[in-house]
């Protein structure tokens, strides 16, 4: 568990904090509202290891942070093959993700010297796996190449490479993997027809295997296109005593506009 969730805990009887704690694989943060229960999502086998999503809410039933734990042993027995495995959310999801794709990348992708590293690419996607799987090329489907408006576009996003069943890929080019560092990690966006369909941390496989714990800013636009809760922050997070992995969005907000 991590710091968050535990002073959330201190408030309960001791009995309710031991039933707690044996029943979550996932932490909470000190900024978040005092959540109540987690929900799970069916494990998928990902290597020698296993993934699967939750999400855990508010005391009236919103998210308050959604992600997905995996085994350590997911990081071994990997295929020699790119792989896409696809992470259902938990059947009463209210969040604006519809469902996880933990894609492995195995030699990585262009740009040519910055991302081309074994990696993942973790694809929070706001469509369903039928919208998605019919997305197409530039040169069979134009809606690709169609922008957000730029009052959508979070600050120091350009658009780059498309991908079918996918979409169209925006980074940062303020990361450091643009400025002489090596990839660790990064946050991208994905768009399609005018609209923001994905939120992606891409996470290099060194970097995972350090197993780090830090909790991330996500640049915003100046405007959202639908209302909804949207997260302020991602973490990927290493947790020694259950020997597994959280890649999540956190903290968040509301917006309206």
């Amino acid at each position: 568990m991590n710091k968050r969730f535990l002073k959330q805990l201190k408030t309960l009887t001791m009995g309710s904090a031991l039933l707690l704690l044996a029943a979550c694989s996932k932490d909470d943060n000190s900024n978040q509202t005092p959540a109540t229960s987690i929900s799970y999502g069916s494990f998928v086998k990902v290597g020698n290891g296993q993934a699967r999503s939750y999400i855990v809410k508010n005391a009236d039933g919103s998210p308050a942070e959604i992600g997905f734990n995996f085994t350590e042993d997911a990081l071994s027995g990997l295929p020699e093959h790119n792989t896409a495995y696809v992470l259902p959310m938990p059947a009463d999801n209210k969040s604006i993700i519809n469902h996880i794709s933990f894609d492995y990348t195995v030699h990585g992708h262009g740009p040519e010297g910055v991302y081309n590293v074994p990696h993942f690419d973790v694809h929070y996607y706001m469509i369903s796996e039928s919208e998605k799987d019919a997305i197409g090329t530039s040169e069979t489907d134009p809606k690709i190449d169609i922008l957000p408006a730029a009052q959508f576009i979070p600050k120091n996003y350009i658009p780059g490479a498309n991908e079918p069943k996918m979409g169209k890929h925006w980074a940062d080019t303020t990361a450091a993997e643009f400025h002489g560092k090596k990839f660790e990690k990064t946050f991208i966006y994905g768009s399609y027809n005018g609209k923001f369909i994905f939120l992606e941390p891409m996470i290099a496989l060194d970097y995972l295997k350090t197993k780090p714990n830090v909790t991330l800013p996500i640049a915003q636009g100046a405007k959202i296109q639908q209302i909804a809760l949207v997260p302020q922050q991602y973490a990927i997070e290493w947790q020694k005593d259950r020997r597994e992995y959280t890649i999540s969005l956190n903290d968040l907000k509301l917006r309206q506009q």
